[in-house]
């Protein structure tokens, strides 16, 4: 007789997935022309905006800056600039006049980025100022930023990371050590099925709209989609995502997660139940139907997306990534801006990690 052998660990590690805490996503804040947010494991960012009242406008700003900070021992610190490079190599940072950091434009997401101890200096420049200016190599402007609210919005963060007091504020400077806040981001368990590629036929997505709450919801072209999520034993599983309605830009899509059990005796044929999600998606409410906005799926990593803008600029609203982990979806981040002044820089408000679930056999093998 062969040996037997079991997994050891699965029912550990779903048990362990299955109770973390429902995730809870920081809260932003808005400081005058400044808005700033921490996420669970303590890290923070400072964001320009676009001035209310007086200072640069639209037709000065170019991009916002952000400010960066780790809240663990490692203290990470970058102050960033996003702008369309404009095939500029080289700029010049000026506040109230005075010259406080240049140095090369690089291609990508942050043309401008200012780390460690110069990002230091130019953040204690921040607070003590009232405009900041960057410029290229032959003075053509690249954004204008108020500095209003910005000394406010970084003494926040010196409090939220237990640095008020200590050596290591920006703001709120003292004497005493500074210990790390007590954080622990999640690790979520994921448990995927073996690749198939079954999925509900067009008839099936009928019948799915036409008994769901989205049938009076659908206006003009509506496309419907489903997934594969996988096959174990006999069962497949299909990620089905109906139109629920549309605005000028965002498109709403509920998500189903359908089932189908391979079996000669089987005239069912799919079943779906709207999908589970460890944090309701704001959009939808509690109580209704998830639902998910200009929605997307990496079939290859089994995650979804959700980007609602709250105006055409995408310049504020939340965005949310999840993960299938087998039984439902897992929030692995999110993000959001309320402001809608201009900050295409939204403030990370949650994160987890995630690792496939790992089989090991009683014999070790």
């Amino acid at each position: 007789m062969p040996p037997i052998s079991f997994i050891v660990g699965i029912f550990a590690s779903i048990a362990a997935t299955a109770a973390l805490p429902v995730p809870q996503p920081g809260d932003l804040h808005t400081f005058k022309d400044w808005t700033v947010g921490c996420d669970n494991g303590g890290n923070c960012e400072a964001v320009s905006l676009v001035p209310d009242e007086g200072g640069a406008n639209y037709d000065a700003w170019d991009g916002p800056i952000s400010i960066v900070r780790t809240g663990s021992s490692d203290d990470i610190f970058k102050i960033r600039v996003i702008f369309e490079t404009k095939d500029m190599d080289r700029y010049k940072m000026t506040i109230d006049g005075d010259l406080v950091d240049t140095g090369p434009i690089v291609p990508g997401d942050y043309p401008i980025e200012i780390v460690g101890e110069d990002a230091k200096k130019v953040a204690a420049a921040i607070i003590n100022g009232h405009r900041l200016v960057v410029q290229g190599p032959m003075g053509e402007n690249i954004t204008q930023i108020s500095l209003a609210g910005s000394a406010a919005a970084l003494r926040y963060i010196d409090q939220k990371q237990n640095r008020a007091g200590t050596e290591t504020a920006l703001v709120a400077k003292g004497s005493r050590d500074f210990e790390p806040a007590s954080t622990e981001v999640p690790t979520i368990i994921i448990d995927q099925w073996k690749s198939a590629t079954l999925v509900p036929d067009a008839g099936a997505l009928v019948a799915l709209v036409e008994g769901s709450d989205c049938k009076n919801n659908r206006y003009g072209l509506v496309e419907d989609q489903a997934y594969p999520l996988g096959k174990r034993g006999n069962k497949f599983r299909a990620l089905v995502l109906i139109s629920c309605g549309s605005g000028a830009y965002n498109f709403s899509s509920a998500p189903f997660i359908g089932e189908y059990i391979e079996n000669e005796r089987a005239t069912s044929g799919w079943t779906f139940t709207p999908a589970k999600f460890d944090r309701q998606p704001s959009w939808g409410g509690e109580g209704g139907l998830p639902l998910l906005v200009n929605a997307n799926w990496d079939e290859q990593n089994q995650t979804l997306s959700s980007y609602g803008k709250g105006r055409g600029l995408g310049d504020c609203g939340s965005a949310q990534n999840y993960i299938w982990d087998g039984e439902q979806f897992r929030m692995i981040d999110a993000s959001a801006m309320d402001e809608c002044r201009g900050a295409y820089e939204w403030i990370t408000i949650w994160r987890a990690k995630y690792r496939k679930m790992e089989t090991v056999s009683a014999t070790g093998k």
